[in-house]
């Protein structure tokens, strides 16, 4: 029987990805979005497809792309009948500029809102962020309208060209909304903005239903918080440590008689410890509610910045200890006046310093020999004594007031029959992670390396692309977490075990899966795997609805 080795495809875990793109039902909705060329060999579904995979294999220029699709199993990941030449540069780019006239954020928005359907998940609370991401090259644009890739500064305060992403999504990380704007759009815009679009998103979706906008202290506006009224929505956010009500709510918190709660944490493990205290207050015309916060780990920066006022303080008292002992008074007078000036001078913070005046006698000295017989001289002269001790509750105190933030929230102490106490608007804040843990996904060169394409247009297709894969990525990992638990963990590399694995974990367990395919000698084509899969691969193969047959 001659049966002979065709080809060989190293597909890992790029089938899981197809099969969960397809389960989803997104290739045909978005050539439903924008529809068939017949002039075309490839659909735009293609094109998204084939761009997203390669994402997720690392990704490479459009250029790239075909010589890519070369080495990947396309008919079995995409569609049959499709061609890698099919998925040259100028196809893709031509595809790319199908989506910009189509209207690439609707395209997505409506993606999204589809995931959302079919995952059933949650529409309560919402967190949103922004970031930036460095592009490089002179693009060429006709219109106004585009996307404009400007030069600012950015989270490390330096000086690049840039485009922005901004995202809202639930606590597991899936966006519901996304966008990519200018590049020097400042946040205080941007959140009263994306409050009216994803009413209209919800909208969209046929809900009117009250939800929680979480954001970080530039939602702290009188803008966010009217826009967050008109969207149906409650707003939570840290209080900028420069407003009035902030700067009342953690002088009152210093209070002895405060009733703080009793401690508690919010993570399983290895979490810090809480304690809560909520006044009330109003901004711009709104009653807000504040809610003082005292966590046991604090802030990496204000540590830091701690650590250098007590040791700037400390070299500064020595060397105030050092002048004022080498500095003689020869009254007691002008001793005294000394101490009382250097006393209302120093302020420390971290130390306790205990001065006095201290006397001295001693024999006066002369010039050139004494006088047979004559006898000594003496004098009496006054120092100031430093006696410099560091203060350790001082400096608990200050490590304390360090550690303690103001949410200001608009949402009400019961909500849908719950019960919205500081305790859980802390909870829901801290979620604000899931955000931002995103963000390392949009940067992550393996992911999404740089943009070399000619237009800016094209760059915002491609940064909604990232959009789209990230939320792809999200839902996948949220499958698997929903069954890997602590008693039932997956085993890791070196036999680590996994009881909430990240995608690129789960990802590198997949990672050496290879489909050999035969051609038999009637012609057909047969795939085959050239292993058999292990038990973990099965079990997160049959936790999320497949099995071999994405592979064969």
């Amino acid at each position: 029987m001659n049966v002979q080795v065709k080809k060989v495809y190293r597909n890992d875990y790029l089938n899981i990805i197809s099969a969960l793109f397809k389960k989803l039902g997104l290739p045909q909705l978005i050539d439903h979005l924008v529809p068939v060329d017949p002039q075309c060999q490839t659909r735009v579904s293609d094109a998204v497809q084939a761009i997203i995979y390669n994402m997720f294999d690392g990704r490479q220029a459009l250029v790239h792309v075909e010589r890519w699709a070369q080495e990947i199993d396309l008919e079995k990941l995409i569609r049959p009948g499709l061609h890698p030449s099919w998925l040259n540069d100028d196809a893709l780019a031509r595809h790319l500029d199908r989506l910009y006239e189509a209207g690439i954020h609707n395209v997505i928005s409506t993606c999204l809102i589809h995931i959302y359907r079919k995952e059933g998940l949650s529409l309560r609370a919402f967190h949103a962020d922004t970031t930036d991401k460095t592009v490089y090259g002179a693009y060429e644009s006709a219109s106004l309208e585009a996307l404009q890739i400007t030069h600012g500064y950015n989270r490390h305060h330096r000086w690049q060209k840039q485009i922005g992403f901004g995202l809202v999504g639930n606590e597991d990380g899936i966006p519901f909304y996304g966008d990519v704007h200018d590049g020097n759009l400042p946040d205080k815009t941007w959140n009263p903005e994306v409050l009216s679009r994803v009413h209209e998103q919800l909208k969209q979706a046929k809900i009117e239903d009250e939800w929680i906008y979480v954001a970080d202290s530039a939602a702290m506006t009188k803008d966010t918080l009217a826009q967050t009224k008109a969207a149906n929505a409650f707003l939570i956010t840290r209080g900028p440590s420069s407003l009035r009500i902030v700067k009342r709510a953690l002088a009152e918190a210093d209070s002895p008689h405060i009733p703080w709660s009793e401690p508690f944490t919010l993570a399983e493990r290895n979490g810090a410890t809480y304690r809560v205290w909520e006044t009330s207050s109003t901004y711009e015309g709104h009653p807000v509610r504040l809610i003082v916060v005292e966590s046991s780990a604090l802030d990496q920066r204000k540590g830091k910045t701690l650590e250098k006022e007590r040791t700037k303080e400390a070299e500064l008292l020595r060397e105030e200890q050092a002048r004022w002992e080498r500095h003689p008074f020869s009254c007691r007078e002008d001793a005294e006046q000394a101490l009382a000036s250097l006393k209302a001078s120093l302020r420390p913070r971290f130390h306790r310093v205990e001065a006095a005046v201290e006397e001295i006698v001693r024999l006066k000295k002369r010039r050139g020999r004494p006088k047979k017989g004559a006898e000594p001289e003496v004098e009496t002269l006054y120092f100031l004594h430093l006696d410099v001790e560091f203060d350790q509750d001082a400096w608990e105190q200050a490590r304390r007031k360090a550690s303690r933030f103001v949410l200001v929230t608009t949402v009400p102490k019961e909500w849908k029959g719950q019960p919205m106490d500081a305790q859980e608007i802390l909870k829901l804040y801290k979620g604000q992670i899931s955000v931002e843990m995103n963000f390392a996904f949009l940067k992550d060169p393996f992911f999404t390396d740089e943009i070399y394409v000619k237009k800016p247009e094209r760059v915002a297709v491609l940064g909604y692309l990232f959009l789209l894969a990230l939320a792809i990525y999200r839902v996948f990992q949220r499958r698997v977490r929903q069954f890997i638990t602590p008693e039932h963990p997956l085993k890791g590399p070196g036999g680590r075990k996994l009881t909430r694995p990240t995608g690129q974990a789960i990802f590198q367990l997949f990672q050496y899966v290879n489909v050999v395919l035969f051609k038999l000698p009637d012609g057909r084509i047969q795939r085959s795997l050239d292993r058999s899969l292990t038990p973990d691969q099965r079990r997160i193969l049959q936790g999320l609805g497949m099995d071999e047959s994405i592979y064969v």
